[in-house]
């Protein structure tokens, strides 16, 4: 064989595939900075676990038909060729279709990240039309191959990356952000690119040679199969490794994971092409000929593998820089132990090109399926146990048993062979070396504007948080496991004593220490409860009520346990002019009258009382009726915090939670302790609600954050407490903690907030309390809430009416035992 049909036939193609792949990765490259950039990471893990699942079910339901279309058209006159090619078509469109039907309908049995990409109509149409369509890039680019025209592969790539860009900027513009949008912004663009490329191929109509339809079918399907059951045992190693991460990750992990897998297909895919050339090439030569070509293919795949791999251990993480946010320190460590796979992998592509020219596909196809088993093993327990670097571990050690295990058959396929360069004369360098040259050019290429972003980018575009101290959109979001050194916020759990039923006011001593006992057991190290001075003391010359208070005050001491109370409601008697049922105090004569009830109060609970929250929500109208007004609530701290400390100086003042994460609000009120002339903070803990409604905790969605009349800035993430955090710091207040007095999530739909499935919640749960753990300005954090009461929905509760615990409350549990083995319980 000679150098020349050597460059012919191998090279040329490979030369066209690499260009085709180029195309596509740099411009796939840039639709994922940029979504990256503008969409928070949970909407990118989601529509990343959509995508990685729709490319594994288009391998699947394409049946083989491309590979067949490799080896069978070349034999074919073009007119029969054109029938081959939509006849193929219509075979995979159908078995993609319904296939990605099934996985639509099963979408509730799926875990967190599908569910969600899955759970409207848009996105399930995008994941049918997107399973289709690569099924059908697939049939369509291996087409090409089979007809000698593989440079249609780069024009067809080059059609839909190209597409893909403006369409997503177009959508993200217009304020479109979530998964659903990045899945159509996915698929559209591979959907045009197919009739583009049918149309540039121009195989002729008529066709007088092929058999009828099903009798073609019958005939092609058992080769297609075979060929299929070798390719899909082949792929899918590589294939459900994205898969396993979108199953046992969390969304943030996830997005990590898939912007490594990403960059990591730089190294894997050129090596991949060059032995899809070969079987290109040697589908119809004889088997010696065909060795006599994999002696110069196989040392030029493994030397463009080993020098992209070393490209990516260099330059990962000035590469990484571009897509912002943390993903530079995160994914580096992923991509940096993914790479080294790719040496494996071009040792497999060749041994099957081997096997499919001497046509032993059930050997192949039995040897390749249990190493699939064996890395899909591999990887998933890597990431039970160790998370994303984890499976990148679990899946190389899972390729060194197959090396082990497989010595018999490599020196059987691969002895004899006399390695060389891949040309001998150096006028036909522009084979192998000149891909290796590009190969690194890319990796260079792009490591340039990696480091160009990170030192001439904008301020900031490195930092995973603003100058507002809110998490940068789209930045993941730290967390920590506990640990001996912290273990982690106390968790607080709310009990009430009063029932709000009229004919049985109160519960039994008994039934308030069993609630007690099961927050104790949930992990709980602080009992919060509520009361008002309306129902405390309604008239004003009879004697204060204690009785409930006395009584979840007393079992929370019993059980060893801290105490927050919160306090609201005037009196009518003590009003000016009470017009609403939860007035504050507002007047001089209003809070003097105030003030001695909060006296009174103190004198009896006699230090029993840990934490001591004034007020709910004061910036809203729910909790202020009167209208939120910043400096009233400053002078009801300011009276307050001085009749607290006077009778009990131990005893922590909260600030009542603001309703979401009000940092405008947060900034008048500063300013308002300013112009009252108070001399210290009127508070020891900042109290905050950061409900995110049913957005996760590492959820960080830019529309959520905005200016809100007439106080400023609002983040209604979850992740928005920090930008609380940063207010106080600004103030001098830095070491005044943060505590959330409120957090969590509905399992059923209102207005604006979808329903949080209890399985959902309580991965959401762990979340959070593993993003406050690692932020040590938040060393309380309550879960709201432990029982349904009239004042507390049962679809928010993690106990039922009859207190049987839910998956959340288990959760919570799951957690306490965490803390609790770190040495951090009680």
């Amino acid at each position: 064989m000679t150098t020349d049909t050597v460059s012919q036939g191998i090279w040329s193609p490979f030369r066209s595939l690499l260009t085709a792949q180029v195309l596509s990765a740099a411009l796939g490259l840039v639709f994922w900075v940029l979504v990256a950039r503008l969409v928070d990471a949970r909407d990118v893990g989601i529509a990343a676990a959509a995508i990685s699942a729709q490319t594994l079910l288009g391998i699947v339901t394409v049946l083989g038909y491309g590979t067949m279309l490799v080896s069978e058209l070349p034999r074919a006159q073009p007119a029969r060729q054109r029938t081959m090619v939509l006849r193929s078509l219509l075979v995979v469109l159908v078995s993609s279709a319904v296939a990605a039907g099934v996985v639509v309908a099963l979408a509730p049995l799926l875990p967190a990240n599908l569910h969600a990409a899955l759970d409207n109509p848009i996105g399930a149409a995008a994941f049918v039309l997107g399973t289709a369509g690569f099924a059908w890039a697939l049939v369509v680019d291996d087409a090409c191959l089979g007809v000698k025209r593989s440079r249609l592969q780069v024009w067809r790539n080059l059609v839909a990356s190209s597409l893909r860009f403006p369409l997503t900027a177009i959508l993200l513009v217009a304020g479109f952000t979530d998964a659903h949008v990045l899945q159509v912004c996915w698929v559209l663009p591979l959907l045009a690119s197919i009739p583009f490329t049918l149309w540039r191929l121009r195989l002729p109509k008529p066709d007088r040679t092929s058999p009828p339809f099903l009798a073609d079918l019958r005939g092609s399907l058992g080769l297609a199969l075979r060929n299929h059951a070798l390719s899909l045992a082949l792929a899918a190693g590589s294939q459900m490794v994205p898969v396993v991460a979108a199953l046992t990750l969390a969304s943030v992990d996830n997005a990590e994971f898939a912007i490594a897998w990403l960059m990591a297909t730089f190294v894997f895919l050129p090596p991949y092409l060059l032995a899809t050339a070969l079987f290109a090439h040697g589908a119809n030569i004889s088997e010696d000929e065909f060795r006599r070509s994999m002696e110069r293919t196989l040392p030029a795949a493994l030397s463009l593998s080993a020098l992209l791999c070393v490209g990516a251990w260099v330059l990962g993480e000035p590469v990484l820089l571009i897509f912002g946010g943390d993903y530079a320190r995160h994914s580096w460590a992923i991509l940096a132990l993914l790479v080294p796979a790719g040496l494996w992998m071009v040792v497999k592509d060749h041994l099957v090109a081997l096997w499919r020219t001497q046509r032993r596909f059930a050997l192949a196809t039995r040897l390749i399926g249990a190493a699939l088993v064996i890395e899909v093993v591999g990887a998933t327990t890597g990431a039970i146990i160790g998370g994303a670097r984890g499976l990148c571990i679990g899946w190389l050690v899972a390729m060194g048993v197959e090396m082990a295990l497989g010595v018999p058959w490599l020196r059987q396929a691969f002895g004899g062979l006399h390695w060389r360069l891949p040309v001998r004369r150096r006028t036909q360098l522009g084979g192998a070396r000149v891909q290796v040259v590009v190969g690194a050019a890319l990796v260079l290429v792009i490591g340039g504007v990696g480091v160009w972003t990170a030192t001439h980018g904008e301020s900031g575009s490195s930092r995973a948080t603003s100058a507002d101290g809110l998490p940068e959109p789209g930045a993941p979001l730290p967390t920590c496991e506990p640990s001996a050194t912290y273990p982690g916020p106390k968790i607080d759990l709310n009990v009430q004593s009063a029932t709000g039923d009229p004919s049985h006011p109160i519960r039994s001593v008994a039934d308030v220490q069993g609630l007690v006992t099961l927050a104790k057991a949930a992990g709980a190290q602080v009992i919060s409860t509520s009361t008002s001075f309306r129902t405390m003391q309604p008239f004003p010359k009879r004697p204060m009520r204690f009785a409930y208070l006395d009584r979840t005050i007393k079992a929370a001491h019993d059980a060893g346990l801290q105490v927050r109370l919160q306090i609201t409601g005037m009196p009518r008697w003590a009003l000016d002019d009470p017009e609403y049922a939860g007035q504050p105090p507002r007047s001089a004569a209003e809070l003097d009258a105030w003030t001695g009830l909060v006296s009174k109060l103190m004198d009896h609970v006699n230090g029993q009382i840990d934490y001591l929250e004034v007020w709910n929500e004061p910036n809203v109208a729910k909790g202020w009726p009167t209208g939120p007004d910043p400096e009233e609530f400053a002078r009801l701290l300011g009276v307050t915090y001085t009749a607290v400390h006077k009778v009990s100086p131990t005893t922590q003042l909260v600030s009542g939670g603001l309703a979401g994460n009000d940092i405008g609000y947060l900034e008048l009120v500063y300013q308002a302790f300013e112009t009252l002339g108070l001399k210290t903070t009127p508070f020891d803990m900042l109290g905050a609600h950061p409900f995110a409604g049913d957005h996760a905790p590492d959820s960080v969605d830019p529309a959520k954050r905005y200016d809100r009349d007439p106080f400023g800035l609002y983040d209604e993430n979850f992740s928005g407490f920090m930008g609380l955090h940063k207010v106080l710091v600004d103030h001098g207040d830095e070491g005044k903690p943060v505590y959330i007095t409120q957090f969590g999530y509905s399992t059923r739909a209102a207005e604006g907030r979808k329903a949080v499935p209890d399985e959902l919640r309580a991965s959401y749960l762990t979340q959070a309390l593993e993003q406050t753990t690692c932020v040590q300005y938040v060393p309380i954090f309550s879960w709201y809430a432990l029982q349904p009461t009239p004042w507390d929905p049962p679809e928010y509760a993690v106990l039922d009416e009859q207190n049987r615990p839910d998956l959340t409350y288990e959760a919570l549990a799951d957690w306490g035992r965490k803390v609790a083995q770190a040495g951090g319980g009680g």
